[in-house]
């Protein structure tokens, strides 16, 4: 008997602490992103065309593979400390970001601020939103 209850106290504690780390994640994403500038679709369109600004995508090999924004350079956000160095030609360029849905991408604004980027924006809603909003996309 009482060891059924320790089993069942111990696994309220573990499903407690699984929660709290779930929401601490939730809000440390919303502080990022809440640093990050964005901009949506038609701005980043806007700054792509007119300004040459540079489209970093962070997601994985095979998302990039199935189709990104045109001449997008490609840098897995797991890749992207061991990658800084090839995109230091880009540090005085806007810089648009973009991964599936702007969440990953909205990390990777961040860290390309803290190394020194100037001018960093977040592609809000991803490419997903790029899609919807029926702009060109490459294989």
């Amino acid at each position: 008997m009482q060891s059924g209850f320790i089993i069942v106290l111990a696994a309220l504690a573990g499903a407690m602490v699984v929660t709290w780390l779930s929401l601490r994640n939730r809000n440390a994403s919303a502080a990022i992103a809440a640093r990050v500038p964005e901009l949506d679709v038609e701005e980043a369109a806007r700054l792509i065309r007119q300004k040459q600004a540079v489209v970093v995508d962070v997601r994985t090999s095979a998302e990039y593979a199935a189709g990104r924004i045109p001449d997008a350079t490609h840098v897995p956000l797991r890749h992207l400390p061991e990658r800084l160095d090839g995109l230091r030609q880009y540090r005085n360029h806007p810089i648009v970001v973009s991964c599936r849905t702007g969440r990953r991408s909205a990390s990777a604004c961040s860290y390309l601020s803290e190394n020194g980027f100037q001018e960093v924006y977040n592609l809000r809603g991803g490419l997903h939103a790029w899609v919807q909003a029926r702009h060109a996309v490459e294989n």
